[in-house]
């Protein structure tokens, strides 16, 4: 179960926070979102039917939002051997972030909506060791396009408390229906150096072709390289972002961190005109150490973004988290 409050004033805006009456032009003041699921085990094989929290590519959680986007449908997990690992499964709704009810997936072009009966799916994990992992995913949204991911990961250990982290992430989108023309790429690489309490890391990423498509509702792909509050994948976008993190564990234990700074140039506009954008965010952490207020954080988001063409905006965004394990 999730619930949310807007603390501010209705500013009659649709902002996707909050859900929204267009025709009374009125936010709503709060909002509830519930679901189960369903539950197997045998042996190492477990079964979910029901609601769905993915962290997958085209049905990832952005924990960033008030509430999260969920989904509706039936997940396999199993090992076919110790290093690999196999997900399978079919998405029939997704509930939005700013909805409190489940939809069918869709997306529009040029001003016409398409829909879809579900999602398909396959999720391959491969440990080549304890630091080097090759992960594959196959989507099918039917009577929308497919979706290839290709991700390697390689963790280096340099020395005590040193070590380098690399990420190499490709996806290629394709219609598969006559109704669309979708034809998009996006190639990202991104290395952290983690040093101590200090985290450094630097990106590039890409999109080749059509800005990247996403599913109606906001759905996030967290699983970019440079995925940030607005999201860098517009029309042959090129964008580099930079990333300082730092954990005040010696000082303050459960308090930690992290900037990061994303800039994207040579984006396609309909006009023939090129644009360019920018988004600086913060993230701050704390933890609660104490045993009575286990699984309790708090967390404050800052962003500032800008555009040459095109309107800019601040945020501020307060999170309380808190997670108890039955």
């Amino acid at each position: 179960m999730q619930y949310a409050v807007r603390l501010s004033n209705d500013k009659h805006v649709n902002d996707t926070v909050l859900p929204f009456d267009p025709v009374k032009q009125e936010q709503a003041a709060d909002y509830l979102k519930y679901g189960g699921t369903l539950k197997l085990k045998y042996d190492q094989a477990e079964l979910r039917v029901g609601e769905l929290w993915l962290n997958l590519p085209m049905t990832a959680i952005d924990t960033s939002r008030q509430l999260l986007t969920t989904y509706q449908g039936v997940n396999l997990k199993f090992p076919i051997q110790e290093k690999l690992k196999v997900e399978l499964g079919h998405v029939s709704k997704n509930s939005p972030r700013n909805e409190e009810d489940f939809y069918k997936f869709s997306y529009t072009q040029k001003g016409i909506k398409h829909y879809s009966d579900g999602l398909d799916y396959l999720n391959l994990s491969y440990d080549v060791n304890k630091d080097f992992n090759i992960n594959y995913y196959y989507g099918h949204l039917e009577n929308l396009y497919d979706k290839h991911y290709l991700g390697v990961e390689h963790r280096y250990p340099i020395a005590d408390n040193i070590a380098l982290h690399s990420k190499l992430r490709y996806f290629n989108s394709q219609d598969n229906s006559n109704a669309l023309d979708i034809d998009s790429q996006n190639v990202g690489l991104l290395e952290t150096l983690k040093l101590n309490n200090h985290t450094l890391g630097v990106g590039y990423q890409q999109i080749i072709g059509d800005a990247y498509p996403l599913p109606d509702g906001f759905l996030p792909e967290l699983y970019f390289i440079n995925w940030n509050v607005t999201g860098f994948f517009k029309e042959n976008e090129k964008s580099w972002h930079f990333v300082y993190g730092y954990d005040f564990k010696d000082y303050i234990l459960g308090l930690n961190s992290i900037a990061k700074y994303a800039v994207g140039r040579d984006i396609k506009m309909s006009n023939g005109n090129k644009n360019k954008e920018s988004e600086l965010d913060v993230l701050t952490t704390y933890n609660f150490q104490q045993p009575a207020l286990k699984g309790l954080s708090l967390q404050h988001l800052f962003t500032r973004y800008q555009q040459d063409y095109g309107s800019d905006f601040t945020e501020n965004r307060f999170f309380i988290n808190y997670q108890y394990k039955f």
